[in-house]
């Protein structure tokens, strides 16, 4: 878990470094061609890319920032465009194994084959990421009604290396995640390999992205894990078991949205990541059906985008648009995601087999 977690912020750093994604979002600034509207979906559409490949915490450290750097470069309200930072890194976070590091702790590192995660949750993956920004839309509509002015120059585009280089990690990451292998050694290898790339233009880029990796994010995962613990040691592993013979009991699609709706609030209450490794020790001591295992992820997935205290990626999405000086609230992110998330949770989980 930290491995991968290390390896993915690296990654993700020497995509910042070689100007990727500063580059990309300069791109669909100028591919709205004046529409905040069409501004609104291009960076939704990179935030799915962005999270598929590089997990949701990149989509938080490194293209919300550039994010907020293009759109500093019109006369638009940035709001709209970091919450749907936010709100994608968690829709769209079903899409691939790797797009989540609460999948690999729900599965405690033993992933089912990339043919068995699209079985589960290809429909699910689509109807969150559609619906979260269809509410979205509607919810910001006011904000996007006037023309858009750009102003500042074009950044070049990075490296033919670095694109390279970044494609195969992808590349190498799913096959690994299909082959259910080892994700932590191999996103740590592919970061090393990657910094030897950035070395090629300048030495010091080794050291340089190793400085630039969210460190925090160590501690804060392992003090996650303490509460794991903790409230392991307070019965919730027990009452995980009891959500699962619940729903076995129940079944059909109440059973799916009240053990889906039941690890979102608990995702909202103390974090996804100790909620997410409780449900699937529960999931592997008690064997329910797969759909209602199913249900249990998209929970810990989706239902983060209730609060900004529901995942590790919403809670440095905070912390980001403080330092930059952008107005939010957890309570008015709250009110957003209480208007958006319903649907996307509903659909997922009534769709996730």
């Amino acid at each position: 878990m930290y491995l991968f977690l290390i390896g993915m912020t690296a990654l993700a750093e020497f995509a910042r470094r070689e100007g990727l994604f500063s580059w990309a979002a300069s791109v669909v600034l100028m591919a709205a061609h004046g529409s905040r509207r069409r501004l609104l979906l291009l960076i939704y559409g990179v935030g799915i890319l962005t999270t598929a490949f590089l997990s949701n915490d990149a989509t938080i450290v490194v293209l919300t920032p550039a994010v907020l750097d293009a759109v500093r470069r019109t006369d638009a309200d940035p709001l709209p465009y970091v919450v749907a930072c936010a709100l994608v890194a968690n829709a769209a976070s079903l899409i691939l194994p790797i797009a989540n590091p609460s999948n690999l702790v729900f599965f405690a590192g033993k992933m089912p084959s990339l043919a068995t995660w699209f079985g589960s949750f290809a429909a699910a993956s689509l109807a969150s990421i559609a619906l979260t920004y269809a509410a979205l839309m509607w919810r910001v509509r006011g904000a996007l009604a006037a023309p858009l002015h750009v102003e500042g120059e074009h950044p070049a585009m990075p490296r033919p290396a670095a694109l390279i280089a970044l494609g195969l990690s992808a590349v190498s990451l799913i096959v690994t995640a299909a082959l259910s292998g080892p994700l932590g050694a191999v996103a740590c290898g592919l970061a090393v390999a990657a910094s030897i790339v950035a070395a090629s233009r300048d030495r010091g880029a080794p050291l340089s992205i190793v400085r630039g990796i969210n460190w925090s994010i160590v501690p804060l995962t392992a003090g996650l894990f303490v509460l794991v613990d903790v409230l392991e040691r307070a019965g919730a592993e027990s009452a995980g078991r009891q959500l699962f013979a619940w729903g076995a009991h129940t079944g059909g699609p109440f059973a799916l949205l009240g053990v889906a709706f039941a690890t979102a609030a608990a995702s909202n209450l103390v974090n996804n990541l100790p909620v997410g490794l409780a449900a699937g020790h529960a999931a592997t001591t008690l064997h329910p059906p797969a759909a209602l295992v199913s249900a249990a992820l998209v929970g810990v997935n989706v239902g983060p985008n209730f609060s900004t205290n529901g995942s590790l990626a919403t809670v440095l999405w905070l912390s980001i648009l403080q330092r930059a000086g952008v107005a939010m609230s957890p309570w008015r992110f709250a009110a957003i995601g209480m208007l958006v998330t319903p649907p996307a949770l509903i659909a997922a989980a009534l769709l996730a087999r």
